[in-house]
């Protein structure tokens, strides 16, 4: 052995003849990449060969690593779900790593072995007997189409326990979304099973009653000019066609087979995998994912596939793949065991799966255009925005703050970010306003950025572009925020909202509309806002941020103001204190499950006696009613 050699050259010089995991790390110990290999005497030592690897990101890792760790396995499966674990331990730089927020897809459960079954929402199927609807790409989608599809199919809500113990209607009867089966005679486990038929046909997409309705309800709105009404009956009605929507695309002769294709297009160092999902041989839904990295096809399409499956809530009996993968036997073999039976990795060369593989790879091209597009015209649409306002840096981090208060109750303030022209939702924050009279926004937004600024000079994370809504006021309070923590490099602007005025003699000519004012947008050192042109895509951008922290804030602020409303109406009813408004929260979860609760509901809160339930019922009787169809 070379004496010469590297601590790293001699560890991977030593390495054991046995299957297992590699793992690299840096000077300071951080894991840069995790690997897996049949034999780790054959596999890593073609690290150390100057293009004998062959992938374009190894020759970046080895400049950085410093040593490699090795574990041993008995065998290629064992290593292959080791080698997981530890992706998703250490989140390593140059191994394929799904976003902590990535969306897991949702299925409706429904138990049809109970004489009355209720839909649950899930995220994980269970090989449990029940019966699974989906899956689903859109929770917030499916939620919706469930209270729309509840007001024409009054299926039980409560739970198996709550049903066998109830005596009485709840408050979801009252207002028509169930229809009672824990009352004896309200309806007969016949009629029951008819609503359960009807609503499954209807979720299936094989029944358009209930979209028929929504359209007309929607059509007589519009014409009553109750164009709110109107809008969100079109909200419904488009989540429940996009939720039941059904395509009849089926795969040959098999009507019966359960399959996802996944589909994947490279560019340059750009890759997208598109997963098209067949049940009962339909096309039920599809999703895209992108990544940017640097791994050759085969390793981006196995780490994805291997989390993917873990958190997956529903496992088809075949998994289609784009590519022959190395130990595609053992990958077979893990699926199965999170499916607990046979699943099938298949790389089809020809017939009826190898079409529709071509179809997933289509969709795959097809969304890393588009996101290549989106993307070309953010960058020109940041790059207008800086030239337009004058910033020193192209804006690619932008960060908006906005205040909401009612008569300065519940003043909160609402922090959101946008990359590359897009929504951060992971770096939004909320703010509670506690520090002075809160009924003054300069103060308001004056103490948020001097909270978010402090974090920013102590984590290092700092926007290009600082958003204020407001005027002047707002900005000159701000400003004096970076003057005294010394703030430099990051631009800082206001953008005032666009206002009605009237024109001149329109007390005689009440006819005329009035004229709107254009958004103005405030900058430091200069007398006069600027003023850009209506239809630009650099004040769109700005608007859109803009808006966006307006809708985030008042989001909070209601949420706040409903928590203070319940702690003011539970206050004011004689008996209620502290203790037994706190043992309510944790009872029913929330100000609004409070508000439901039944009257046996309330009475089965520990503390709260007949009288006491029978007192809080009544005080929130009137926002029951409001809740009613």
């Amino acid at each position: 052995m070379n004496e010469e050699a590297t601590i790293l050259e001699r560890q991977i010089q030593a390495a054991p003849s046995a299957p297992g995991c590699y793992i690299f790390k840096d000077a300071r110990g951080k894991v840069l990449y995790v690997g897996k290999a049949v034999d780790l005497r054959k596999r890593v030592p073609a690290y150390l060969r100057p293009g004998a690897d062959g992938r374009p990101h190894i020759p970046f890792l080895m400049e950085k690593a410093e040593s490699v760790e090795f574990i041993v396995v008995n065998h290629e499966k064992e290593a292959l779900i080791l080698e997981n674990n530890l992706i998703k331990r250490f989140r390593p730089r140059y191994n394929i790593v799904l976003a902590t927020d990535d969306k897991t897809f949702v299925s409706v459960r429904m138990d049809m072995r109970h004489d009355f079954p209720r839909a649950t929402i899930v995220h994980k199927y269970k090989l449990d007997g029940a019966s699974y609807f989906g899956p689903y790409n859109s929770a917030g989608k499916l939620y919706k189409t469930l209270e729309v599809l509840r007001r024409f199919f009054p299926l039980r809500l409560c739970s198996d326990h709550v049903l066998a113990n109830r005596t009485r209607p709840c408050v979801y009867h009252e207002i028509g979304v169930c229809c009672a089966p824990c009352v004896p005679g309200k309806v007969t486990k016949d009629q029951y099973t008819a609503i359960v038929r009807d609503f499954t046909r209807a979720l299936e997409g094989k029944d358009d009653r209930v979209a028929r309705d929504l359209e007309q309800r929607m059509h007589e709105a519009s014409g009553a000019l109750d164009f709110e009404k109107a809008a969100a009956l079109r909200d419904k009605l488009l989540a429940v066609q996009e939720t039941t929507l059904r395509q009849r695309a089926q795969i040959g002769t098999d009507k019966t087979a359960h399959r996802d294709v996944h589909g994947l297009y490279r560019q340059a160092d750009r890759a997208c995998i598109a997963t098209l999902m067949y049940r009962d041989g339909r096309l039920e839904d599809s999703a895209t994912r992108e990544f940017q990295t640097l791994l050759p096809d085969e390793e981006v399409l196995r780490g994805f596939l291997m989390q993917y499956y873990e958190r997956a809530s529903f496992v088809p009996d075949e998994v289609i793949v784009p590519l022959e993968l190395e130990g595609m036997a053992a990958l077979g073999e893990w699926i199965s065991d999170r499916a607990e039976r046979k699943v099938q990795v298949i790389y089809p060369q020809r017939g009826d799966r190898a079409k529709l593989l071509q179809m997933a790879d289509v969709n795959a091209r097809h969304a890393l255009k588009v996101r290549a597009e989106i993307e070309q015209r953010s960058r020109q649409t940041l790059r207008e925005l800086q030239e337009a306002l004058g910033l020193e840096r192209t804006p690619v981090r932008i960060e908006c703050y906005d205040i909401s208060h009612g008569g300065g109750k519940d003043t909160v303030g609402s922090g959101v970010c946008f990359i590359d022209g897009e929504p951060s939702k992971a770096n939004y924050r909320h703010y509670k306003v506690k520090s002075h009279d809160r009924n003054d926004d300069f103060a308001s937004m004056e103490e948020v950025l001097r909270r978010r600024m402090k974090r920013a000079l102590e984590d290092g994370v700092v926007p290009d572009l600082v958003v204020i809504d407001g005027g002047a006021g707002q900005l000159g309070r701000v400003q004096e925020v970076f003057d005294e923590l010394n703030i430099i490099g990051i631009d800082l602007v206001a953008l005032a909202k666009a206002r009605d005025r009237k024109r001149p003699g329109w007390e005689t000519a009440w006819q005329e509309t009035p004229e709107q004012k254009p958004e103005r947008v405030f900058v430091p050192g200069r007398d006069e806002p600027l003023v850009l042109p209506a239809h630009s895509p650099a004040l769109h951008l700005l608007m859109r941020v803009r808006d966006e922290a307006h809708r985030f804030a008042i989001t909070f602020h209601r949420k706040q103001k409903r928590k203070s409303n319940l702690g003011s109406s539970l206050d004011d009813i004689p008996g209620v204190g502290p203790k037994k408004k706190r043992a309510l929260i944790k009872r029913f979860g929330s100000p609004k499950g409070v508000k439901l609760a039944s009257l046996d509901e309330l009475r089965a809160v520990e503390g709260i006696n007949e009288k006491l339930a029978a007192a809080i019922f009544e005080a929130f009787a009137a926002e029951r009613e409001k809740l009613k169809p």
